[in-house]
């Protein structure tokens, strides 16, 4: 009986510093309480058995109180495989919604021409999207806080795939705008990804990895302008919306490999699920998590409550949050939407004809759009450096500087090699902005309102595309001068609510709850 006791020890010992996931301790029970009795072993011998215990319930005395959160295991991941993998799944979510957002454009004007449209109506296929979207942003990011990013990402995907084969067999006008606007609800979704992604990485490399996001959208819009080039003129607009919606039912097979956030479960009370997806990452990246105890406040009842956002900590960031992203988007879009038009004016003046329905994009206008949107790859570099030197809020406010100043420049008159060299950096300080007001956003909110946080800002900026189609394709049309005038305008006041936010994120570690913000403060 002295070995077996000896050995059980030994064997504790071993497994309590081989696997912290799965101590065990040994404990006296009577043989008649055992299973296995044995005949050389009377009622009054006392056996030994090994008890198992399940990780987190009480690993206080075997740690001697060590503890560590969810920020301190992520950064012991370092950078490796498993944010390789989220940056792919993350990424071809990210291309899929600019495929999606491009395919307004380029489709815009063949629509226009089949149907004999007006540019009213032209605009309102664009508009009707951003409506969707502007419905059902918040109503995905509550999801996103309550039910899980990964959950809600599934039906994000599923939602976006379905609807985008559906309007391939559209036969009139109003079908188009019935199915377009429920592609742009499941839209609305796909910033889940990016909070996810915000979410597993360490907070010393967050700023520059977070920028290389952008290159997926910008691989997403040139691939949607290299496909309509080819399929457009043979095919025509029919397939393009089917080749468009495929991206999302691949994201369906892939989404299996995309872990749930381990900061959504320890903010959902979730710890040992927390655990065991922190691990996972671990041995895939072929580091170790601190030894200890996860800590987990006490589990939080009500994820995504929308008046955590108007809290006095945040109160201030939310609206001038809501502001950048209206005006952030307003600008973007209003240059997609606006280089078509422009290219279309300008074919029009060459052929010295009048700017009529049916003025299509050639081979060259595409050239130039895909161009144009290396403008979009300019702006990692640029943002990556500043975000580190200078900060976000001064970043933010120098890129929508810039392109307020250069969209305004697109009213002279100049050649056309000038021009898209302008439309390039139009539309690299506005992809930049972008990055700003996602990576910010991302920054500032706690988990437990990080994607409400994202889904209501992203909701303002779904108004401000809703309503530059108007400015893009009806002003332009009437105005050029007054059209960039509004841009331009718009984002200088915007830049002032950039370098006046009052929260910096530079270094800043991401914070779990409002609540615990607020007592840090205090």
């Amino acid at each position: 009986m002295e070995t077996l006791l000896s050995d059980s020890e030994n064997y504790y010992d071993n497994h309590r510093r081989g696997n912290r996931s799965h101590a065990v301790r040994y404990s006296k029970v009577r043989v008649s309480d055992l299973e296995d009795e044995s005949d050389e072993i009377d009622g009054d011998l006392e056996g030994v058995s090994l008890i198992r215990r399940e990780a987190g319930n009480d690993l206080e005395d075997d740690y001697k109180g060590k503890t560590f959160t969810v920020q301190e295991a992520i950064d012991s991941l370092g950078l490796g495989p498993f944010q390789l993998k989220l940056f792919v799944i993350c990424g071809l979510f990210t291309a899929a919604d600019a495929m999606e957002m491009m395919l307004l454009a380029v489709l815009s004007p063949v629509l226009r021409c089949e149907w004999q449209l007006e540019k009213y109506q032209v605009a309102l296929i664009t508009t009707v999207v951003f409506i969707g979207m502007g419905i059902t942003a918040p109503i995905w990011g509550a999801m996103g806080d309550k039910f899980g990013r990964r959950t809600t990402l599934y039906m994000v995907s599923l939602w976006i795939g379905y609807f985008g084969l559906l309007t391939t067999f559209s036969p009139s006008y109003i079908w188009i705008l019935i199915l377009r606007s429920l592609v742009g609800g499941g839209l609305a979704g796909s910033p889940q990804s990016f909070a996810i992604l915000t979410e597993y990485l360490p907070s010393k490399h967050r700023a520059k990895l977070l920028n290389l996001t952008q290159i997926s959208w910008a691989m997403g819009t040139s691939f949607e302008i290299i496909v309509a080039a080819i399929v457009l003129p043979s095919l025509g607009w029919r397939w393009l919306l089917f080749i468009s919606a495929i991206p999302s039912f691949i994201i369906c097979i892939v989404m299996k490999f995309l872990p749930e956030s381990a900061r959504y479960l320890v903010a959902a009370g979730r710890r040992e699920e927390a655990i065991k997806v922190l691990e996972k990452a671990a041995r895939t990246n072929s580091a170790t998590i601190p030894e200890g105890r996860l800590v987990c406040s006490s589990p939080v009842t009500q994820q995504g409550k929308m008046s955590d956002l108007f809290s006095p900590m945040y109160r201030k960031t939310t609206l001038q949050l809501w502001v950048l992203w209206f005006v952030t988007a307003f600008s973007y879009y209003g240059m997609v939407l606006a280089s078509a038009e422009i290219l279309q004016v300008h074919n029009a003046k060459n052929e010295g004809g009048e700017n009529c329905s049916c003025n299509l994009l050639e081979y060259d206008d595409y050239i130039t759009m895909i161009i144009s949107t290396i403008g979009e790859f300019i702006c990692l570099p640029v943002n990556m450096i500043l975000f580190d030197i200078i900060g976000r809020r001064k970043t933010g406010a120098i890129d929508l500087t810039g392109c307020a100043v250069f969209f305004i420049l697109l009213q002279i008159n100049m050649p056309q090699h000038l021009l898209t060299g302008i439309m390039l950096l139009v539309r690299g300080f506005s992809a930049a902005n972008f990055n700003f007001v996602y990576i910010y956003t991302a920054e500032v909110y706690p988990t437990t309102v990080r994607t409400l946080g994202i889904g209501t800002a992203s909701a303002w900026a779904r108004v401000g595309a809703m309503l530059t189609p108007f400015v893009a394709q009806v002003l332009l049309d009437q105005s050029l001068s007054a059209a960039v005038w509004v841009y331009g305008s718009l984002g200088l006041i915007a830049a002032i609510c950039s370098w006046t936010l009052p929260i910096e994120t530079k270094s800043r570690v991401l914070p779990q709850s409002v609540k615990l913000e607020e007592e840090e403060e205090s």
